[in-house]
């Protein structure tokens, strides 16, 4: 479905189309039926309205689950459970029966959904009043995961997207909850094991149902879950591995999330048929944002630029906080984690890192045999492998060496500074927002940063402020117009 923004703008322009008679009634009323001009008025109304009745379930389940949490004395364990289970199960039969109305209007789908939240808030209600019924150890970690395989069940079978996004936000609050308190999970039957293979566990949980839902969004929010987990495997266990090993395996998140290809998954291919495209696109001839050039088929996988707009956000972020000084004297000891995770087992961290590196390595031979031609990598993505070859050089210099402030310093700002610049180019070359606003954000923090960082005068500092603020308005504004400019003159 296109944004209601465009269709909006395409209805104002269809009618001036038939008043100039340049295309027919009828022509008009197809266009009218495709893009549904009829829900346009209704469609921000209706997405308050789910937002009123999200927050309202919430708020119902938060208040659920504190009621279990209280004393309260005067009823007894089974009409505690009878009461919670059946709210429950009122709300999830109400819900799928709502879900399923048919009717000119989607206010009772939106309900629907709703008491689908409420049901799905009130189902860790449920298990928490059972574990204190039966007096179960268990820890937060397990409660929360019970939970959320719990809503991704419903989320699968109903093909709600966000209730696999509150699955996937119960389970990472477990996740790190548990990394604190691991040493009572050593004996469990969700314990340290979970931990170890979690980057896994989430794609093998969360990412099929991205596509079942269609939802970018999710698939996202999936891929940070899976390589946040990574990066704790590799902070954790990298220390113990030999210099140059630790220095490639930091860079296997990101490494990972550009190589990603949907096609690499056979069963995706049918339905990749089904997901809407462009998912980024502003204009139908646009370049994705963060993309390699079109294939042979002129098509692109719905996700990747997703993943690879998640991996330039990321590495960006850490270019930026290893630009300052501070940051490698750290490092350079490899005492990011001031304790060890104690993991009971290191065989399953060692099988999940190495899945996920060979999975990665495959990735990217495949990268080069997508075209028909002889294998070779596409410019945009030898960039992007030049990038982390010299970030993990770097990480292996600075373990071999001791702290190198200065050098590290000054090589994180140059890959700062020519990354933003990429990203600013690749915007102006495709037209879109995303990447050029975020090089420029970039670049004028970086510079920002360095004038903080060092020693200068207050003057100088307010010289600086005030000319990078004028140089982001100048650009900013340069670029809507070019934007503008671009989208009127293509046909």
């Amino acid at each position: 479905m296109a944004s209601d923004e465009f269709r909006r703008e395409l209805q104002r322009e269809a009618r001036e189309w038939q008043t100039s008679e340049l295309i027919s009634a009828e022509q008009y009323q197809r266009l009218a039926e495709q893009y549904e001009f009829a829900t346009i008025e209704t469609a921000a109304r209706d997405r308050f309205i789910m937002i009123l009745l999200g927050l309202g379930s919430i708020l119902i389940g938060i208040g659920a689950i504190t009621f279990v949490a209280a004393n309260w004395q005067a009823l007894s364990q089974t009409v505690k459970a009878g009461l919670l289970f059946i709210a429950m199960l009122v709300c999830d039969l109400s819900g799928f029966g709502l879900m399923n109305r048919v009717g000119p209007s989607d206010r009772w789908r939106r309900l629907g959904q709703a008491l689908l939240l409420l049901g799905a808030l009130l189902l860790g209600a449920n298990l928490a009043l059972m574990g204190q019924i039966v007096h179960t150890s268990s820890t937060r970690y397990e409660l929360c995961a019970t939970w959320a395989i719990g809503v991704l069940a419903m989320a699968y079978g109903l093909r709600l997207p966000f209730l696999g996004m509150l699955a996937l936000l119960i389970l990472g609050i477990g996740y790190w909850s548990a990394l604190w308190d691991m040493v009572w999970l050593q004996n469990s039957l969700l314990g340290v094991w979970t931990l170890q293979m979690m980057p896994l566990l989430a794609a093998v949980l969360f990412i099929p149902l991205a596509y079942r839902c269609q939802s970018p969004l999710l698939f996202a929010l999936s891929a940070i879950a899976v390589n946040s987990s990574l990066m704790i495997l590799i902070l954790d266990v990298g220390r113990s591995l030999p210099y140059w090993l630790d220095a490639l395996v930091l860079i296997l998140p990101f490494a990972l999330l550009w190589a990603y290809d949907d096609t690499l998954w056979p069963w995706l291919a049918r339905q990749r048929r089904r997901l809407p495209w462009p998912l980024t696109n502003s204009r139908p001839d646009a370049t994705p944002a963060f993309a390699t050039p079109a294939r042979v088929d002129d098509t692109e996988p719905p996700f990747q630029p997703v993943a690879r707009g998640l991996m330039l956000l990321s590495l960006s972020l850490i270019y930026w906080v290893l630009s300052f000084r501070d940051a490698w004297l750290t490092s350079a000891s490899r005492t990011l984690l001031e304790s060890p995770l104690r993991w009971h087992n290191s065989g399953l961290v060692m099988l999940t890192l190495g899945l996920l590196a060979g999975w990665t390595v495959g990735a990217w031979v495949y990268l080069g045999w997508r075209q028909r031609r002889p294998w070779r990598l596409d410019a945009l993505s030898n960039i992007i492998l030049g990038f982390l070859g010299i970030t993990a050089g770097l990480f292996w210099l600075t373990f071999a060496t001791g702290p190198l402030p200065i050098f590290a310093t000054t090589v994180m700002n140059i890959l700062l500074a020519v990354l933003s610049l990429g990203m600013m180019r690749e915007g102006l070359g495709s037209g879109t927002r995303a990447p050029f606003w975020w090089g420029l954000v970039m670049l004028t923090l970086q510079i920002l940063s360095r004038v903080l960082e060092y020693e200068t005068g207050l003057l100088v500092k307010s010289l600086v402020f005030v000319v990078c603020g004028i140089g982001f308005i100048v650009v900013g504004l340069w670029f809507e117009h070019y934007v503008r400019t671009l989208r009127v003159d293509t046909p």
